[in-house]
């Protein structure tokens, strides 16, 4: 609970030390699935997802669970990208930026203005390319077994977990720039270009060591960059996302406070929770038994 708070104030801070400008929840575009993938807004149903109707953008703001051998492919208005494979689920919880101009945007490969983004990852297969953000942009990825601080890599992480035993096996590839992880216990590990973490235990404390790319991980990364050039062009049209850039309300962060007269009419009784008193020393008491009578021995 303590990490929790933790970290939605370190996002806090991160938030409001955005520099001037109109703040936006970005945007995300779905460019190919395949299988069995459900997709839907947080807070909403599941969206068809028709290989017809493709692409499709939407606000950034979604949860993503696929199965075994299915898997997704998609795009954000920061110019980072995601390929997921299940059999898992992960989620865009945050995803803030200042909004860019389409000057900007077409000036240059990337990204055009500050962002922040806040992914919780739980299962499956997953590859982020954040290469192109900024500096000064963030990425975080919250994991059962800790967290991803990410800037401008490519990478890839994988988390199986087995109901039964309880016991988690996860990798960690970096194929370009850095990764850090940090574990539930505060360790932290540091991953640069061709490394690769591998752990496998309990979530609290899993048996970590640090060896080199897979075939598995090499083969899963060469179906992202295939992906990545077959929708180049769509994924540099920035029109795509204008429309889906919501716009973040300062008065939405202020927690309501409700008139006082709104409260007094309220049929609700409020609950008031008092300390008890100390109770009094309780004195020893020593109780003498009688010997049992002769009808009684004989029961025994």
């Amino acid at each position: 609970m303590t990490r929790s708070i933790i970290a939605f104030a370190a996002w806090l801070l991160c938030i409001y030390s955005l520099p001037a400008g109109e703040r936006v929840r970005g945007g995300l575009t779905l460019h190919e699935v395949n299988g069995q993938v459900d997709i839907k807004r947080l807070g909403e149903d599941v969206t068809n997802l028709s290989p017809g109707k493709l692409p499709i953008t939407s606000m950034g703001l979604i949860e993503c669970e696929a199965s075994y051998g299915s898997s997704v492919f998609m795009t954000a208005s920061n110019r980072s990208a995601i390929y997921f494979e299940g059999s898992g689920s992960f989620a865009v919880e945050r995803f803030e930026q200042i909004r860019p101009e389409l000057a900007a945007w077409n000036a240059d490969t990337l990204e055009a203005s500050q962002s922040r983004v806040i992914l919780n990852f739980r299962g499956g297969d997953l590859i982020v390319d954040n290469r192109k953000m900024l500096d000064s942009s963030q990425f975080l990825v919250e994991t059962p077994l800790g967290r991803l601080t990410i800037k401008r890599a490519l990478w890839q992480m994988r988390i199986v977990f087995d109901p039964r035993s309880q016991i988690f096996d996860f990798t960690i590839t970096c194929t370009e720039g850095s990764v850090r992880f940090t574990d539930l216990q505060g360790q932290q590990y540091r991953l640069y270009a061709g490394q690769r973490l591998a752990g496998a235990g309990s979530r609290m404390s899993p048996s970590i060591e640090v060896g080199e790319k897979t075939e598995r991980s090499q083969e899963q990364m060469q179906r992202y960059q295939d992906l990545a050039r077959q929708h180049s062009a769509a994924t540099n049209d920035f029109t795509q996302y204008l429309v889906y850039l919501q716009v973040i309300e300062q008065t939405a962060r202020s927690i309501p406070v409700l008139p006082l007269a709104s409260r007094s009419n309220s049929t609700r009784r409020p609950i008031v929770i008092e300390y008890a008193k100390e109770p009094e020393l309780v004195t020893p008491f020593r109780a003498e038994v009688n010997p049992p009578s002769a009808y009684q021995a004989d029961l025994f």
